[in-house]
């Protein structure tokens, strides 16, 4: 008898230790895409706390899915459902900044570095796509410009083209560098462009963009329906010369000269491979880097609103969790949201008319951003790392992430606010408060195209990118997507440990236990300033063991390499 009273005990014992083991802390560095009402989210690394307020961290090596078309609450226990990568010789890959974009039938994959956390090693060069219906995965069969494996562009998407701005390089991405002494990051211009339907690259200069033509984890958008081709809007973000090396920490970017202007937004048009500056007005955000946008177009496209969620300042004194909206092509700013609640590292997609989800992110509370510390570890809004913009007047639950339907809805029918008109259009404010900066922009904003409003979101991959559009061949099905429902009452909150417990368990790969120090495990955590990381930080001026400046960049086989255009001298 006492024999069972102490089994009794003794699994008991294992349960309760079981459900205390880990909690979801946060989730930074992933892609994220939406494709005929199903959310994937790819790569990153997931920190864990434990007990013992111990945060370690691991790369995530599946890909993971939630259906759009149910109704869901974001602590659903079976909220993911996941695709297991077939890893072995490179067949899939995980990486950290990816980029992730879907034309309807398969999601394809680029950019990024290997996880410094017992990540991979770094694999060949390529773009990789996964057939969703066939549940296959291949890196065969793309042609166009050569290319090295860039992080932490901006990625947006059309219906068939998906585009990549700017970017730096990372020795944990390219293997022609990696492992090299001395190797570091470092900057990389122009705006490559893979035709989904054809799977070809090709590649465009930045180089009138600003005085480097470089961009890294900034804001891009996709206006898919503005002009011939389409226009793409980018702020924010941080840039440098080709070739000089960096730091990818927000509070290492004390130096204006480094700082994409909020205020005066870069504009490129696709069809005729030009691009603009224009002056903006209003409540113009603070310089940011590390968020992420959705495009809201008016039914009749006579006016763009563009959703800029998070990112962080070079301090967090600083930063703050506004959400704000720039209007185009009335080219205003205003402020959405009054929250201090700073997030960094998520990706946005907004998958059906007014609503936006956010993936992920990380809340700093020091100005050492990426530190995974309990206090940076998410709250019952981010349980499963998973917030929807939904507000709820009659439960008062306002959170960090109200960019909400009503609030999109209502900004449409405020003619002072922003561009005037209905709610289904009709804009009255189409030029920017002291006029264009050229008349052939404005020309540009006069003029429509045939594309149809895909669901256009975008993230730099940090951002991105953001990560990434949700556009694609078919629509939701069923109407679009079903009642989602953020927890935001205490109960909610108390079961959020307990759910993200339940769902990893159904995981292949779980977070070590280990009682090192963060720092020492994570790579992309900030390690003590006397001991910094070449990778994060960046070390010096300049670059030399790569000759930046004539050095032929590899993706597919040499022998099927592709002539490009010129981007400032240097060969993509």
């Amino acid at each position: 008898m006492a024999g069972v009273v102490l089994f009794t005990l003794y699994l008991y014992t294992l349960a309760q230790y079981a459900l205390a083991t880990e909690t979801n802390c946060s989730r930074i560095f992933h892609s994220a895409v939406v494709s005929n009402g199903k959310l994937y989210i790819d790569g990153g690394e997931m920190h864990t706390r434990w007990p013992n307020d111990t945060i370690t961290t691991k790369p995530i090596d599946d890909l993971e899915t939630i259906d759009l078309t149910k109704s869901w609450v974001n602590s659903d226990t079976d909220l993911y459902t996941y695709i297991p990568k077939p890893l072995a010789n490179n067949t899939a890959i995980y990486l950290d900044e990816g980029a992730a974009w879907s034309d309807g039938d398969n999601l394809f994959f680029y950019g990024g570095y290997v996880s410094g956390v017992n990540g991979p090693s770094v694999p060949p060069l390529g773009t990789w796509k996964y057939n969703v219906a066939s549940n296959e995965w291949t890196h065969n069969g793309f042609s166009g410009t050569a290319l090295v494996r860039l992080c932490q562009g901006g990625a947006v998407q059309s219906s068939s083209k998906a585009y990549y701005l700017g970017g730096s390089l990372n020795p944990g991405g390219n293997p022609s560098f990696a492992g090299t002494a001395g190797a570091d990051v470092y900057m990389d211009p122009g705006l490559i462009t893979l035709d989904m339907d054809k799977q070809e690259w090709t590649n465009a200069s930045t180089a009138d963009m600003n005085e480097w033509g470089t961009i890294g984890d900034g804001y891009t958008s996709l206006l898919e329906s503005a002009g011939d081709e389409g226009v793409i809007v980018a702020f924010g973000g941080y840039k440098y010369p080709v070739g000089q090396t960096l730091s990818y920490l927000a509070y290492r970017q004390n130096e204006t000269i480094h700082r994409n202007s909020m205020e005066m937004v870069r504009v490129y048009d696709i069809a005729e491979q030009k691009w603009y500056t224009q002056q903006t007005s209003g409540d113009v955000p603070g310089w940011r880097m590390s968020g992420c946008t959705v495009v809201a177009p008016a039914q009749d496209l006579s006016s763009y609103s563009i959703y800029v969620f998070g990112g962080m300042a070079n301090t967090t004194a600083l930063s703050d969790g506004n959400v704000y909206v720039l209007s185009v092509p009335s080219f205003r700013w205003i402020r959405v949201t009054d929250d201090n609640s700073i997030r960094i590292k998520h990706k946005c997609v907004r998958p059906q008319n007014n609503t936006m989800i956010v993936v992920g992110g990380n809340t700093p509370v020091t100005d050492r951003e990426y530190d995974p510390l309990p206090q940076n570890c998410d709250s019952a809004t981010f349980a499963n790392g998973i917030a929807s913009l939904t507000y709820t007047p009659s439960r008062g639950c306002l959170t960090i992430m109200q960019v909400t339907t009503m609030r999109i809805e209502s900004l449409r029918r405020s003619p002072t606010l922003l561009a005037g008109g209905t709610e289904t259009g009709g804009a009255t404010v189409v030029s920017p408060k002291d006029g264009f900066n050229s008349t052939s922009m404005e020309s540009l904003f006069k003029k429509r195209n045939n594309a149809t409003d895909s669901g256009t979101s975008s993230t730099s991959t940090s951002s991105t990118t953001g990560q990434s559009s949700g556009g694609s061949k078919k629509s939701l099905s069923g109407g679009g997507i079903a009642g989602v429902t953020v927890g935001c009452v205490a109960g909610v909150g108390l079961m959020a440990g307990l759910a993200w417990f339940l769902t990893r368990r159904h995981r292949k790969v779980k977070a070590a236990s280990s009682t090192r120090l963060a720092w020492q495990n994570d790579a992309s955590a900030i390690p003590p300033l006397e001991s910094p990381q070449k990778e994060l930080y960046g070390s010096g001026p300049e670059i030399h063991e790569m000759g930046a400046r004539d050095q032929p960049r590899f993706e597919m086989p040499a022998e099927n390499m592709a002539v490009e255009m010129p981007a400032e001298g240097i060969k993509r």
